[in-house]
């Protein structure tokens, strides 16, 4: 397609632009950590960096209260661990990990930030990469790789330390490393170890075991090599079960499964997912994907490989119970590689008899349907958004001027474990009669007691948390308040 830059040019272009990209996800981290997800691993990253995940809580001994207490000591994406008074991450151990290595390259304060974007770039060169295995041509190969990084879904992940990107990495190397043992034997040792650390990373990537194996190859010594690369993640994972959960075979969803696994889910989380992939990608990718396998000159294992990786974690996550907003197609960003190169695929059949403009005007529709999301969605302010978690438990530490304090909260509870030293107290894990008995034991400590929530939490925390609270200030979208001893 001459009307496409090549060679030299398409080289240098593809690289400013992955430059580019890199800078402004990078411009748009947050430095703060909260919720459930970003605090969780930031917090297991430190703790992994300590040497200790089965963690006492320390609150208990210091209050003098009894092992009922245990929950409300607890910060959000963690649970109660193997022994008594001690807690536990909540999440697998594989995005912690990458978390730690940011911080031990680039400090706790940018570290667990840095992460992502650089995960981010990585994702999209393998994503090239993986086209150019399928069979197509540099141009269709890059743009692959930009619609993946343009997606309002994937933005939004990419600035966030969350752990979808990261998978989406890792799914992808594995898919080219199998591609690539059809060539040399050795590689499948490389789809093995990448498979392997995608399931630390997120339990549900075993999901990719079906296209992993269309796409390797089935020789005895590359299956061999395939086991072999992915035992060291798989031994790794039982002994932190064990640990962790008392069992190799445990994770922390363990108890999720029953509750949060329906087959009423089914049908509303299909038009869910079903909805927002079309809204963020276009008509034309999803049915250019299903169409990949008749597409001519297209390897048809490789087509039906690309519709089975797909397929199985938007079948499974159909099953899932959250799904409240349009991110949470989130979910799906370990397969969307697969969505986005079948639709190429398919579309490189057009390109072949030299239909151009076809091919462009197919390119033009995705990315107008790409920017229609990126400007309703604003995906990348989320990572200024999270900034508020820091902000927030920086304030309430001013307060407490380097001194011991409790801090009642819930979404800024993980937060507060990771950016202070004070200890955060779970409001949704009290009775009004056990808050009086923690007021009681902190006021006999001299603790002063804080409150940090935001603007929904205020009002199904006050009948728990009984008091004449004073209201301090706000702190961004968060309320700051305080709690005279009695």
């Amino acid at each position: 397609m001459k009307w496409i830059p090549s060679g030299r040019a398409l080289r240098v272009l593809a690289l400013v632009a992955v430059g580019v990209y890199g800078a402004e996800l990078v411009d748009h981290v947050g430095a703060g950590v909260g919720g459930s997800d970003c605090s969780g691993y930031a917090n297991s990253a430190r703790d992994i960096l300590s040497g200790r995940i089965v963690v006492p809580v320390e609150a208990l001994a210091r209050l003098e209260l009894p092992d009922r207490f245990a929950r409300a000591f607890m910060p959000l994406a963690h649970q109660p661990g193997p022994r008594p008074r001690t807690m536990v991450p909540f999440y697998p151990p594989g995005f912690p990990l990458h978390v730690a290595l940011g911080m031990l390259l680039a400090g706790p304060d940018k570290g667990p930030f840095l992460v992502t974007p650089v995960l981010a770039v990585l994702c999209l060169l393998l994503t090239f990469v993986l086209g150019r295995e399928l069979g197509l041509s540099r141009p269709l190969a890059c743009a692959g790789a930009a619609f993946l990084g343009l997606c309002a879904v994937f933005l939004f992940q990419a600035v966030q330390p969350m752990s979808d990107v990261a998978a989406a990495l890792w799914t992808t190397a594995a898919i080219v490393c199998a591609l690539r043992s059809r060539e040399h034997d050795g590689w499948a040792l490389g789809a093995g170890a990448a498979f392997g650390m995608a399931v630390l990373v997120r339990p549900t990537d075993v999901l990719l075991a079906p296209a992993l194996a269309l796409a390797l190859s089935w020789r005895p010594r590359a299956v061999m090599l395939l086991a072999l690369g992915g035992l060291p993640f798989a031994i790794f994972l039982g002994f932190w079960n064990r640990e962790v959960y008392g069992n190799a075979l445990s994770t922390g969803y363990s108890g999720l499964l029953g509750h949060e696994l329906a087959w009423a889910n089914f049908g509303p989380r299909f038009r869910h997912y079903g909805y927002w992939t079309v809204a963020q990608l276009s008509p034309l990718v999803v049915i250019g994907w299903l169409a990949a396998p008749c597409a001519k000159h297209a390897r048809r294992r490789d087509a039906v490989m690309l519709i089975v990786w797909f397929s199985a974690f938007f079948l499974f996550y159909c099953f899932w119970g959250p799904s409240d907003a349009w991110w949470y197609t989130r979910y799906l960003i370990p397969a969307l590689p697969a969505l986005i190169l079948g639709f190429l695929l398919a579309l490189r059949a057009l390109a072949l008899p030299r239909r151009p403009l076809v091919v462009a005007a197919a390119l033009f529709v995705v990315a107008a349907f790409e920017w229609r999301q990126y400007s309703r969605q604003n995906p990348l302010a989320v990572g200024r958004w999270q900034t508020q978690f820091r902000d927030g438990a920086r304030a309430v530490a001013d307060r407490a001027a380097g001194g011991n304090a409790l801090v009642v909260s819930m979404e800024f509870s993980g937060s507060i474990r990771f950016h202070t030293a004070l200890t955060p107290l779970r409001w949704d894990f009290l009775t009004p009669e056990d808050f009086g008995l923690v007021r009681t034991r902190a006021a006999e400590k001299g603790w002063p007691i804080y409150a940090l929530m935001l603007p929904q939490e205020v009002e199904p925390a006050a009948p728990r948390v009984p008091g004449a609270w004073r209201f301090l200030g706000n702190v961004r979208r968060a309320s700051l308040w305080e709690l005279p001893p009695p």
